[in-house]
């Protein structure tokens, strides 16, 4: 198959919304934007054998693709709109784009946001994605805007996607064969939180997704803000999966573990009551913001520190 006949088999898509001008089949895309809003735009880079397992099946590859840069819009209380692929192959297995261009696309559907673009050569597996979403003109979350006395506050459960990849590459026993199918599911199918980031956009101060983990991106808030914060361990959020573990290892998921793709956000006391009223069944307070405090401890003043992911580690 040629190249150009792949794009249009597989990635050029019908029915374009009203404000792409130009989509897929020129040397680059047009897209009109409305008055008041700012363009806000990411773009993640996913490799074989490094952020996803070399069995993984390609329809999770193409959602999960999708999914973590959508993730990062969800961060910033922006709605998708549009985005492009760049989708390197070592050769053309048709089955193979099937399957991973219908996983891009149910996802993209769901969350209307449309393929616009992109470029496909050859080489080990990989996949770019750079997406577009649009915010109301200075109404954009940033991690800079936690405050002294704010609460913090967690979407979904924590760890799940790290327990599953520990059993995939290290062939880890200490999950259940059901709670290992569950991990599994949550590290190849992430949720992005662009339900629960349209509920908080205008009650949050800061606000970061986990990628690399809790303590981790929770750090990025911290020095965002030149400020500290105190954690409830015993309020961490965690699935029916990782209550049936030992603590010291569902913690270790929990706090150091990577890939959850929740939202992790403060807001202030002010607002905690009509967050709780919009969304409280969705969020778990898991700690508070504090000018006092230097890094990251726990209820008995622990110092909590975790390197979380590092892509440059060995």
């Amino acid at each position: 198959m040629h190249e150009f006949n792949l794009i249009q088999k597989y990635f050029t898509w019908d029915n374009p919304p009203e404000n792409v001008a130009m989509t897929v089949g020129d040397d680059a895309a047009i897209m009109d934007l409305p008055k008041n809003k700012q363009l806000v735009t990411s773009v993640d880079t996913l490799i074989s054998g490094v952020h996803f397992p070399k069995e993984t099946p390609a329809q999770a590859i193409g959602y999960k693709a999708l999914a973590v840069s959508l993730s990062d819009l969800a961060a910033m209380g922006a709605s998708p709109k549009w985005f492009t692929l760049a989708l390197t192959l070592p050769e053309i297995n048709q089955s193979w784009l099937e399957d991973f261009s219908q996983g891009l696309k149910k996802l993209a559907q769901e969350h209307q946001c449309f393929l616009v673009g992109g470029d496909t050569t050859k080489g080990p597996l990989s996949i770019s994605i750079q997406v577009m979403g649009l915010v109301d003109s200075g109404k954009a979350l940033l991690r800079s805007g936690a405050k002294s006395g704010d609460k913090l506050y967690v979407t979904g459960t924590l760890g799940d996607a790290n327990a599953g990849l520990d059993y995939l590459l290290n062939n880890s026993q200490v999950l259940a064969p059901e709670a290992r199918q569950y991990c599994q599911k949550r590290l190849n199918y992430p949720i992005p939180r662009l339900v629960e980031s349209a509920a908080i956009k205008d009650l949050a101060s800061s606000c970061i997704d986990l990628s690399d983990g809790l303590l981790q991106d929770l750090s990025h808030i911290l020095s965002a803000s030149s400020i500290g914060a105190k954690l409830d361990l015993s309020q961490l959020p965690l699935s029916l999966a990782l209550r049936t573990l030992e603590d010291k290892n569902s913690l270790a998921y929990a706090l150091a573990g990577g890939d959850d793709y929740e939202l992790l956000f403060t807001t202030s006391k002010e607002n905690e009551s009509k967050l709780l009223s919009r969304i409280g069944d969705k969020v778990t307070c898991i700690g508070s913001i504090a000018k006092d405090i230097h890094g990251i401890i726990d209820k008995a003043g622990k110092q909590l520190e975790s390197s979380g992911y590092n892509h440059f580690n060995d």
